[in-house]
């Protein structure tokens, strides 16, 4: 029998969020993942973002590499967003590359299918962005530095 395992948020170390022009964004913490539970169909974690930034900058899921950190996504890779507090804008690229943008607040849940193009979730508001993310399989994160 498969024991169920308790992820207490105060031990995840948060991890910050860095703007382009080094200021702190917000932060996130990876509270399920394979490094915490040793998932490996599905991950959870939470994420603080302040006005005028993103979770995660203008990316595709495929490969993202930044200074800090890589990411490598399946291809069947698929992934949810829910605004706890706060609002914004999800901006993402259609398939003629033109630019969408649908505005979300408080209570909104976000799905990116697999094979989604470019996109963002930009917080737009005056306050700080609370929100929940998870999806599958984990994405393989790798730290740098």
């Amino acid at each position: 029998m498969a024991e169920i395992k308790i992820v207490k948020s105060k031990n995840v170390d948060p991890q910050p969020l860095l703007a382009t022009d080094g200021l702190s964004s917000g932060c996130l913490k990876r509270l399920i993942y394979p490094h915490t539970v040793d998932t490996q169909r599905s991950f959870m974690g939470a994420a603080e973002v302040e006005p005028g930034f993103s979770p995660h900058r203008w990316h595709k899921h495929e490969r993202d590499n930044g200074k800090d950190f890589e990411i490598e996504y399946s291809q069947n890779f698929e992934e949810i967003y829910y605004i706890v507090k706060g609002s914004g804008v999800v901006q993402f690229k259609d398939a003629d590359g033109l630019m969408n943008s649908i505005q979300v607040e408080a209570g909104d849940a976000i799905y990116f299918p697999p094979g989604v193009g470019f996109h963002q979730l930009l917080n737009n508001g005056t306050e700080k962005m609370f929100l929940v993310f998870c999806g599958g399989p984990p994405p393989k994160v790798t730290l740098k530095g």
